[in-house]
């Protein structure tokens, strides 16, 4: 069997394997034309399926509820494609769009470059989820990298708590938090966020990295033990409303 072509031009997009994704999981027509014109409109030359998934013989960055991402080409640049699903319940990925666009006010997810109702494109961040970061720590100066990582991830979600803007995933941060190759920890995926609830990006990934998980005790053997009664106090100061403060003395309690 020929091996398919990983480097698609738009072109390429009506016929399958390629079309089952542009238009997943049916690979209607009607749908495969409409992403194909929303992609030129975005100046998305070509799809480059690459990444660690694979999906119906090609590999793609992610899959999840409400679209597939790929890898798009733009000129010479390589970005990340987020592609709605034809069977999603989210009519439009306009709204992630905008609240990615909000995100990058704060300085934080990867840059969106522009959204239509199928197709949002952003940056592209290369690099490990955060455990498989964690597990690839060897030698001396891992606590360094590790502190140097936390903090600034902390320091993220501080900014979209201070904006009202809520994640919504990070209780879950193995699925929304890449570190790249320059250990730059860096948020993604705002298909869940909200201006609406009250946010809880800070409480949410400071339980998820120290208080309970597999996650937490790779941290504790990272960066030494947490006072946790002391940590969860900080962490209802901060609920409370103190949340500078609050922030000042769970990083402390962290020796962060």
């Amino acid at each position: 069997m020929a091996q398919t072509p990983s480097l698609a031009p738009l072109s390429y997009l009506v016929n399958p394997p390629y079309n089952r994704l542009v238009a997943y999981p049916s690979g209607d027509p009607d749908e495969v034309e409409s992403r194909i014109r929303q992609l030129e409109q975005l100046d998305i030359t070509g799809l480059d399926f690459q990444g660690r998934l694979k999906t119906d013989r090609l590999s793609i960055l992610g899959k999840g509820v409400v679209g597939i991402v790929v890898i798009g080409v733009t000129g010479n640049r390589r970005i990340a494609v987020k592609i709605r699903r034809v069977d999603a319940r989210r009519p439009s990925l306009i709204q992630e769009a905008e609240l990615l666009k909000i995100a990058n006010s704060q300085n934080v997810g990867p840059v969106c470059l522009g959204g239509t109702a199928d197709v949002l494109a952003m940056e592209l961040v290369e690099g490990l989820s955060l455990p498989s970061w964690l597990e690839s720590l060897k030698g001396r100066g891992r606590r360094t990298r590790v502190r140097s990582v936390v903090k600034p991830l902390l320091e993220q979600c501080l900014r979209m708590d201070a904006y009202g803007l809520d994640h919504g995933e990070l209780s879950r941060a193995h699925k929304n938090v890449i570190i790249s190759n320059d250990d730059i920890p860096r948020i993604l995926d705002f298909e869940s966020a909200s201006l609406m609830r009250r946010p809880s990006n800070f409480t949410s990934l400071a339980q998820y990295l120290f208080v309970g998980g597999s996650i937490a005790r790779k941290m504790v053997r990272m960066l030494g033990p947490v006072d946790r009664e002391e940590l969860l106090k900080c962490l209802r100061d901060y609920k409370a409303g103190g949340w500078k403060d609050a922030f000042k003395a769970t990083t402390k309690v962290l020796g962060l």
